[in-house]
């Protein structure tokens, strides 16, 4: 059989499995392994398979941890949309200064203890990543989910979600350097610290300083690329 046509056979097996409540919201699946034994074929179609579930936000892949099953309908494609649109990237970068500063006020008064508790040790994690040498973007990305998660705001929540693959690119976008990417990381242990501490006038005023920094960075980054392009 054809690869893609695998791929979508398992893809449309496990929407079922989800939509037919077999695997709930909040459910841990199986491991890769365990799956691609079950159904005959290779991890690769179940890694396939799974990155397009997450596509449409039915699962969410945590590295290291596992895959979660977040919703039993699938959700509208936004980064598709926004993607074919000029200058995409700042734009979403002025969004997020218009909406993380109040979903980190939001955190800080509605997050979970055990959530708050995550958001400081994805924070922490980045910093050993980063010291280790390696990309710590897609970290980056889930600490900012799991504050728009504790914030209690459904419809940002969904919206920063359905925009993860946009919200990635962005922050490889960026062009970092190693004084701007502990600067970065120092944010973030400051943020955590804040709503952990439930000072959300804090958590909002440091978060407000994340976001005109990566504004500025974008631009930045755009400015040094067009200026590689022509020359």
């Amino acid at each position: 059989m054809p690869a893609n046509r695998v791929h979508q056979n398992i893809f449309e097996e496990f929407q079922q499995r989800i939509r037919q409540g077999i695997w709930l919201p909040g459910d841990k699946l199986p491991s890769i392994t365990q799956l691609a034994k079950e159904m005959h074929v290779s991890t690769g179609s179940i890694r396939e398979a799974l990155r397009s579930l997450q596509t449409i936000n039915m699962v969410r892949i945590e590295h290291g941890s596992g895959v979660y099953v977040t919703g039993t309908r699938p959700s509208v494609d936004l980064t598709s949309h926004f993607r074919s649109t000029d200058d995409v990237l700042l734009a979403l970068a002025e969004t997020r200064r218009i909406v993380e500063p109040e979903l980190a006020f939001l955190a800080a008064e509605r997050g979970t203890d055990e959530e708050l508790r995550e958001i400081e040790n994805l924070a922490k994690l980045m910093v050993e990543v980063f010291q280790r040498g390696e990309d710590f973007s897609e970290l980056d990305v889930l600490f900012h989910q799991r504050i728009a998660q504790a914030a209690r705001n459904p419809i940002l929540h969904q919206t920063l979600a359905d925009l993860r693959d946009l919200l990635l690119e962005l922050r490889k976008t960026i062009i970092l350097n190693m004084s701007t990417s502990s600067r970065a990381l120092r944010l973030h242990l400051l943020i955590a610290e804040a709503m952990r501490s439930r000072n959300p006038v804090q958590a909002k005023t440091l978060m407000q300083g994340e976001m005109n920094a990566m504004v500025d960075d974008v631009l930045a980054s755009e400015a040094i690329r067009k200026s590689l392009s022509e020359g």
